[in-house]
């Protein structure tokens, strides 16, 4: 189970930006899409067929932390020490 440490888990902000877009727009494509095909055949089932199916392309598309998903990494400001805080409360006194 140590290979599962190792696999990224992380999305930057853009990337959660790029997975919601990319969600919204499959499940509304698929949902039109159903429900044009459920009304031409008369039949709610396809709808909810077509849609179920889209879902899953989607979880697929933005579930996993994908690489296109992890471009903008975050630059981290550097640890602060303590040394300036406890200096100030020194002058304080």
């Amino acid at each position: 189970m140590d290979f599962l440490k190792k696999l990224p888990s992380h999305l930057d902000f853009e990337g959660q930006r790029l997975a919601e877009r990319i969600f919204q727009t499959v499940i509304t494509a698929f949902a039109v899409v159903g429900l044009v095909a459920g009304y031409a055949v008369e039949r709610f089932s396809i709808t909810v067929y077509t849609l179920g199916v889209g879902f899953a392309i989607a979880a697929l598309l933005t579930l996993p932390p994908w690489p296109m998903y992890r471009r903008h990494p975050l630059k981290w400001q550097k640890a602060d020490d303590g040394s300036a805080h406890s200096a100030k409360s020194k002058k304080k006194k």
